[in-house]
């Protein structure tokens, strides 16, 4: 089967940071690209004002942009890149569970659980799992700055399956708009390093409303985040995922790369919504307890964050979308 990049039709799912950016860039290089929202109101404002997009080195610029809300179902794609959270996900199952056989869902949640969620509705051959090192912030509903410099994984949970050519020619495609994106023949380990630096990096700059970079300036937040390395390494190799010195070091290089960036967490935070991390470290500490390996830095930033958000959903205008 040949699918030319020209031909493609993608769908982004999700008006966050992820999202627009990687909207932004494959619009720019002139893909076919709609991005679902929530809201109509965000829909709204990026189909007649467009959506702004401000590279690495400062430029800006303002692509002409489709999008439609969710309320309106999913659109027809090739690819379908899902950029929401991990708590909006089990709205997506319905519609998803529609949708035609040659379609591929790539999916861009933070932490773990989302796999077995999709196995629920869709065939194995159509599901896909990105890992993202990229940086990002939403400026606005129809703004977003490129923070950071990175690489987008793409790939089926385990190995074992075919090429696949409607998702080589969405990594052309990604490449072609400037994304350093590549297929992997299993993204399962990539996750749990993923997951890694989630667990290590989100919670803190939450707690301590700090960019990223910050992290690595104080030598109790980096002494903490290698204790933190630890314990979440002992629970990985549990589960049949070793983690190396190498891969430290890549959480330390993730976070000095995205340096300027505000985490998701700090942004949901800010917003006063509910955060993933309950997909995160909460993850690391279901799948600890069930080993029977105790993590007690990463229980205390779990319940640290869940009192967070709900102090902060407790006050007016707070929001558990």
């Amino acid at each position: 089967m040949q699918l030319e990049k020209d031909t493609l039709q993608i769908v982004v799912v999700g008006g966050g940071s992820v999202g627009l950016l990687y909207a932004a860039r494959l619009a720019r290089s002139g893909q076919a690209v709609t991005i679902v929202t929530r809201s109509s109101l965000q829909s709204n404002q990026l189909m007649q004002n467009g959506l702004c997009y401000q590279q690495l080195d400062g430029e800006k610029s303002v692509v002409s942009i489709v999008a439609q809300p969710i309320e309106m179902g999913l659109p027809h794609a090739d690819v379908y890149l899902l950029s929401v959270k991990q708590t909006d996900l089990p709205d997506l199952l319905p519609p998803l569970k529609d949708l035609p056989a040659k379609a591929r869902v790539v999916a861009l949640q933070n932490g773990m659980g989302h796999q077995e969620l999709l196995a629920q509705i869709l065939p194995q051959r159509q599901c896909f799992f990105a890992i993202n090192t990229e940086g990002a912030r939403r400026l606005s509903a129809t703004e977003v700055m490129h923070t950071g410099s990175g690489l987008l994984r793409m790939g089926p949970w385990e190995s074992g399956m075919q090429a696949d050519a409607v998702m080589q020619a969405f990594v052309d495609a990604l490449q072609e708009a400037g994304v350093n994106a590549q297929l992997e023949a299993s993204i399962k380990p990539y996750a749990w390093r993923k997951l890694m630096a989630n667990a290590l990096i989100n919670p803190l700059t939450a707690l301590f409303d700090i960019p990223n970079g910050a992290l690595l300036e104080n030598p109790q937040t980096l002494q903490l985040m290698r204790e933190l390395f630890l314990e979440a390494s002992a629970v990985a190799s549990a589960h049949g995922q070793k983690m190396k010195e190498t891969d430290w070091q890549e959480i330390v290089t993730i976070c000095r790369n995205t340096s300027r960036n505000l985490s998701s967490m700090l942004q949901d935070v800010k917003r006063q919504k509910q955060t993933e991390v309950e997909a995160i470290n909460g993850y690391l500490v279901k799948r600890g307890r069930e080993a029977g390996i105790p993590t007690p830095l990463h229980d205390v930033l779990l319940r640290l964050v869940l009192l967070k958000t709900d102090v902060g959903i407790g006050k007016e205008g707070g929001d558990r979308k």
